[in-house]
């Protein structure tokens, strides 16, 4: 266990000051500024469409956003570009060469990756609040500074969310490790991203493929689909769930068989 946080560390002092937090913070910023002015100057224009609390127009807004636009692309990337560190200055062969368990390695990168997701989740989160909050000071007539941001929701979404990249975040840790090249795991991301947005959360086999599980989510949460609920935990996040664990293991199966 101390060998696996002695990993985990490593991994979260390489991303410090890589690309990958870069990208997380300014496309975070991006993110909500982007949601903000379509707030203040889409169709609503700033005016509550829930009169009980306008936050949870707000919220929903925000999540629709980034679960039909960057979710998928944005781990995609993410896996991509914490892997391609490795591979650009030739780290892999030398790490298993240590006295550490491929496992270890391997299961330590992806860990440090959805850890990454879920602080770059929080940034967002805290980001849509504080944007709430200046637009209910400057424009009274939102209502946002009338009521509370609902907890609940937020937590709910949040929850959701992680849930619904869980599967693609591990086939996409395992196929950035499997091929050298970044722009091979890229492709594959993007092409797999297109096929799920050209056949629609709409598609009957949506709940099944893993890119498209995160643009599936927020229509179920709006009540536009219906999908067979477990244990309170819908289908699509449990497939989510499936699909992290099958390609975890196909991942450690692949690094297992390497030879260095």
């Amino acid at each position: 266990m101390s060998t696996f946080r002695a990993c985990l560390q490593a991994e979260i002092l390489k991303g410090k000051r890589s690309f990958a937090t870069w990208l997380s913070l300014f496309g975070t910023g991006a993110n909500v500024l982007l949601f903000s002015l379509f707030y203040l100057y889409g169709p609503t224009q700033g005016t509550p469409i829930a009169q009980h609390n306008p936050w949870e127009p707000f919220v929903l807004l925000f999540f629709n956003g980034i679960a039909f636009m960057m979710l998928p692309l944005y781990v995609i990337i993410l896996t991509s570009l914490i892997n391609f560190q490795e591979h650009r200055s030739g780290s892999w062969n030398n790490l298993f060469a240590l006295p550490v368990s491929r496992w270890q390695l391997y299961s330590s990168k992806q860990l440090y990756t959805l850890l990454h997701f879920i602080a770059a989740h929080l940034l967002f989160i805290a980001g849509m609040l504080l944007s709430g909050a200046l637009i209910g000071l400057f424009r009274p007539q939102s209502g946002l500074l009338d009521a509370w941001p609902p907890p609940g929701l937020i937590a709910a979404l949040a929850g959701q969310t992680i849930l619904a990249i869980l599967g693609l975040l591990a086939f996409h840790h395992w196929i950035s490790w499997r091929f050298r090249h970044f722009i091979i795991p890229l492709t594959i991301g993007i092409l797999g991203f297109v096929l799920s947005a050209l056949l629609s959360p709409m598609w009957e086999g949506s709940p099944f493929f893993w890119y498209s599980i995160p643009l599936f989510y927020m229509p179920v949460v709006n009540d536009i689909l219906e999908v067979p609920i477990y244990a309170g935990v819908g289908l699509h996040l449990w497939m989510s769930l499936f699909y992290f664990l099958l390609f975890t293991g196909i991942g450690y199966w692949n690094v297992g068989r390497r030879t260095v």
